[in-house]
């Protein structure tokens, strides 16, 4: 499943990354590392920005870019 089939609230943890995208290196840098828990907070409307919880802060992130991160959810 990739994180942007999740819903506000929801946590999930990396399991990594689809292989055909450029950005993987800018993800890594910004603390999107796989094993690394996430939480969605909320997302624009109009399929806009995704923000999320990473570690003890905030990313906001495009809708292009987080649909590239594979999850696995955590109930």
């Amino acid at each position: 499943m990739t994180a942007n089939q999740l819903n506000s609230g929801d946590t999930a943890i990396i399991s990594g990354f689809k292989s055909e995208i450029k950005s993987k290196a800018r993800l890594m840098e910004m603390g999107l590392l796989p094993g690394t828990t996430i939480r969605i907070v909320k997302q624009a409307p109009f399929s806009g920005a995704v923000e999320i919880k990473v570690r003890d802060y905030y990313l906001s992130l495009r809708l292009e870019d987080i649909g590239n991160i594979t999850v696995q959810k955590q109930e």
